[in-house]
């Protein structure tokens, strides 16, 4: 959860359930059992579901306050279904969420899968509710052979957490929505199941780092040292692992590749924060990366976190700001859909470049498909010094000094600055006594959903995915992939800015601050040292105390490693995934200062290592080490994993039963189901929209799609992974609701799709030519759910005529020569969807319009071909090309008496195949 913006008190909803718990034996460690006949290679499969949640549920952790209530008195819109609560509804779809699955069965006959979805977190109830569904149908897949990487999208409706505390951020809980992203699961892990088919696996990693920024940047420790890290420092590489057919199903065709791709797995850490407020849900640049690829590859895409604590952006700031080498701009952070779309164009030339790269001899895990398929799935309780998840978790030195600090909605809130080292309590500390260095509020079940966290790791072969369920932060992730790699000796122990430091008189200058001696001490020693021991039982007491020596300082990371026999070709680092355990800092950067990541980190001041450590030790099991060991106070998790599935089981059937309850109750909509307004022609840098009668937001959230007609034939054009958006007319005030409920309410849906030319071109334009709308949903006309399909009339799109054509002149050779200055493009248009508009980069002296378009327009383009039209005095017509010569078009036209010569309309085109409008006379 990252909060670039401060925190706005929020009121929280009155009502959560109560639930009796009962005890029941539930093992917290479990091994993906065996299922099924032994085969002779692996088998794969990939299935995908819709899960675009009810237009009127609050599009992410920007939306405003909710203004229905004031709406719904007076006469503005409303939503009669309520499906959004604390934060404003949303009234349209920019890009659609999906479930995506890739199933993986081993030679054993066990299968595994890795799960994608467009949720904010990955918390744990869905994901068992999803397995009781599968359970029910007679999956093979089972809860825990699931690792469930949620994207972090900021923009994508959140109501399936019964955790509070995340209310805050998104939205209260809603059992409706919970049900129904349960069975979208489900139905996505079936499909990957039946498409199961002989398969080989490759992977690698390729660098990448033009969408990266880490948006910790640089700070300052309460002493004064240098603390966090620089823009530019994250974990870069962006790893691609393929699934590909051994057999085609189907016969090659003249121009197929020869490789026939099931789907393609990525890895990479990058917030999805590149909107605002606009009151769309949207996939973010997921939509359009996974467009990108799957076009350019011929295989889905499913996306996973990395080191998403730390990455994000770049924001357009001076420290992060440049112009790449395609002319794109190097700012994708709360920087609008056109930057978002550049972005994740770059993204997605990276993993097309792993793509084909693990199909070659440079492939870190070359092509196999008979290969080991494991996955282990541990709950383990906290440190015994730490056993219960935090929240707002505070320095105690500033406090004690007399600048108290409350771990407030999630941060630590002082109303002064941080001051160096107390002296009272550093005398303390001298004398042996352990004053905590720290002091937080229970995180459970404020912001945790379990009472202890979820560690997974998953092996492919020389493949490892270890997860952490944490919003891991590069520390973390660089130094589980260094310590459970084949490579030994090369620990990563975090990020040290001692080499920004030089010894000046007693002590240190850094970055143009004087340090002390002791300051550089302890901060070299925080990053180095040797954490063994930290979470020894004879150590609990003193754990979260740092020794005055720096010798003593148990420091970010333990160094153990998988030895070489036991470490993996590729080790993967993957937050965001299986449950959440807040952001999770090194001891460094969690001790150093408040900050608001350190104030999520849920287990105290060890915790990455903790997850590190046990998640090393899991993945040396897999290659036949020593199975994890149950920690001395193991009691702890099996308790709160019977409450927690006990929980799971008396939730899915409630909302089993509710979800299908309230469904069956929906009133009926005004029929029939018809188009009201058609698309009209137009030219690029414009938008051609379609309006029909439909179902309600509770029954239809359409799925639209645009068709280019090519050579007599329709094709699919356009999709709604940023394409096409979509939008719904809500009912308005009392009467609204009253007409909802009473059949008597018409719902009106828009369809929009822009034409125009891309940038950078390789982006793509939109041809000129024949298109078409078409639309599939639900109405409820008759009292029940109905399926239906539209067409709209055919529309034109042509070329842009709005070059210019100016100083013409004919010499006295009778060569004309005239000007065409650059294309200077429309930066918006007049759209039916409020996001859109000109915002005159009114927006912090922005480089560029945040709401001018959904899609990358290009703003300018020059003049590439013209020609002009002589007529003869005697009647006859002749075409002269024109050249460009010292910034003038000339063309050799020798005009005598009475000869005529004219620029016509259409006859200069620019780079993009744009046109001018107004034709040139020449005499």
């Amino acid at each position: 959860m990252s909060n670039p913006l401060k925190m706005r008190s929020r009121r929280l909803p009155a009502v959560l359930t109560a639930i009796t718990l009962v005890a029941l034996a539930v093992p917290a460690y479990a091994i993906a059992k065996a299922e099924g006949p032994a085969t002779k290679t692996i088998r794969a499969g990939y299935g995908q579901a819709d899960a675009t949640w009810n237009v009127g549920a609050a599009a992410g952790q920007y939306a405003s306050e909710n203004t229905s209530l004031v709406e719904n008195v007076g006469d503005g819109e409303v939503d009669p279904h309520q499906f959004s609560h604390v934060k404003e509804k949303s009234y349209g779809v920019h890009s659609r969420l999906s479930i995506r699955v890739i199933v993986v069965e081993a030679l054993d006959g066990r299968r595994v899968a890795l799960l994608k979805s467009d949720n904010y977190l990955a918390q744990d109830l869905l994901l068992r509710r999803a397995g009781q569904l599968l359970a029910e149908v007679g999956s093979k897949v089972a809860y825990g052979d699931i690792l469930h990487t949620a994207s972090h999208n900021h923009s994508s409706p959140y109501y399936t957490t019964t955790s509070p505390g995340v209310f805050v951020f998104q939205d209260a809980f809603d059992q409706r929505m919970f049900e129904y992203q349960a069975r979208a699961i489900r139905d996505a892990v079936v499909a990957a199941e039946k498409d199961l088919q002989p398969a080989r696996m490759a992977a690698t990693t390729v660098p990448f780092s033009a969408m990266k920024g880490n948006v910790v940047g640089p700070s300052q420790a309460d002493d004064g040292t240098p603390a966090g890290y620089p823009r530019e420092f994250g974990d870069t590489g962006l790893v691609v692992m393929r699934f590909d057919a051994l057999e085609r199903k189907t016969k090659p065709k003249k121009h197929d590749k020869p490789s026939d791709p099931i789907a393609v797995w990525m890895n990479f850490g990058e917030h999805p924060e590149s909107l605002d407020g606009y009151g769309l849900t949207t996939s973010d640049y997921l939509g359009p990366l996974e467009r990108f690829v799957e076009r350019e590859v011929g295989a889905p895409l499913v996306f996973s976190q990395g080191d998403v604590g730390s990455a994000e952006g770049p924001y357009e700031r001076a420290d992060t700001f440049a112009t790449l080498p395609d002319g794109t701009l190097r700012a994708f952070a709360h920087s609008g859909y056109a930057q978002m779309e550049r972005g994740a164009k770059l993204m997605a030339d990276a993993v097309v470049e792993g793509f084909n790269q693990a199909a070659t001899d440079e492939a870190q895990v070359p092509w196999s498909s008979s290969f080991p398929v494991q996955a282990v799935t541990a709950w383990v309780p906290g440190p015994l010094s730490h056993p219960y998840p935090s929240v707002g978790n505070c320095n105690s030195d500033p406090t004690l000094g007399g600048n108290p600090g409350v771990g407030v909605a999630p941060d630590c809130e002082r109303a002064g600055s941080p001051q160096q080292d107390n002296p009272v309590v550093s005398a303390l500390r001298l004398h042996g006594v352990p004053v905590p260095d720290q002091y937080a509020a229970p995180g459970y079940p404020a912001v945790e959903e379990n009472a202890r966290m979820k560690l997974q790791v998953f092996r492919f072969g020389e493949v490892l995915l270890a997860s952490c369920a944490c919003e891991a932060q590069v520390d973390l992730i660089l130094n589980l992939e260094s310590r459970a790699n084949n490579v030994a000796g090369d620990i990563f122990d975090g990020y040290d800015w001692s080499s920004a430091c030089t010894p000046a008189g007693a002590g240190y200058t850094c970055q143009g601050r004087t340090v002390t001696k002791a300051a550089f001490d302890r901060m070299v020693a925080q990053v180095h040292n040797d954490a063994k021991g930290w979470d020894a039982p004879a150590n609990a007491p003193y754990a979260g105390s740092e020794p005055v020596d720096p010798k003593k300082i148990l420091g970010n990371f333990t160094k153990e490693e998988l030895p070489t026999t036991r470490g993996f070709a590729l080790p993967v680092g993957v937050g965001h995934a299986g449950d959440y355990n807040g952001y999770t800092v090194s001891y460094r950067e969690y001790q150093s200062r408040d900050s608001y990541r350190k104030a999520l980190t849920a287990y105290g001041p060890h915790t990455a290592d903790y997850m590190v450590t046990r998640l090393v030790r899991m993945a040396g099991a897999l290659k036949g080490g020593p199975a994890l060991a149950a920690e001395a106070h193991d009691g702890l998790a099996q308790a709160d994993e019977q409450r927690q599935e006990l929980l799971a089981k008396l939730l899915g059937a409630a909302s089993a039963k509710g979800y299908d309850g309230w469904r069956a109750a929906l009133p009926a909509d005004v029929g029939p189901v018809a188009a009201l307004t058609q698309p009209k022609d137009l030219e690029r840098f414009g938008a051609a929209t379609f309006t029909w009668r439909g179902g309600s937001n509770a029954v239809d959230n359409p799925v639209v799609r645009v068709e280019r007609q090519v050579d007599g034939d329709w094709e699919t054009y356009a999709d709604m992974s940023g394409e096409v958006q979509t939008q719904v007319a809500f009912p308005k005030g009392v009467q609204g609701v009253a007409d909802t409920y009473t059949g008597r309410q018409e719902w009106r849906w828009t369809a929009n799709f822009e034409a125009y030319d891309g940038f950078p071109a390789r982006i793509g334009s939109t041809p000129t030519g024949t298109y078409r709308f078409v639309v599939d949903g639900v109405a409820r006309t008759t009292g029940k759910d109905a399926p239906y399909s539209l067409v709209s009339q055919p529309f034109q799109v042509t070329p842009w005529t709005g070059m210019r054509v100016t100083d013409g002149q004919v010499d006295q050779a009778g060569d004309v020569s005239f000007a065409v200055p650059a294309s200077s493009y429309p930066r918006s248009y007049a759209s039916a969807f409020r996001t859109i508009g000109d915002d005159k980069n009114n927006n912090g002296g922005s480089a560029f319009c945040r709401t001018c378009s959904f899609r990358p327009w290009a703003q300018t383009a020059p003049a590439v071909s013209a020609v002009v039209t002589v007529t003869r005095a005697d009647g006859t017509v002749r075409q002269v090309p024109a050249r460009l010569v010292a910034g003038r078009w000339v063309a050799a036209t020798r005009l005598a008496a009475g000869d005529r010569a004219v620029v016509a309309a259409g006859a200069v085109h620019d780079s993009y195949g744009e046109t001018n409008g107004e034709a040139l006379q020449l005499r």
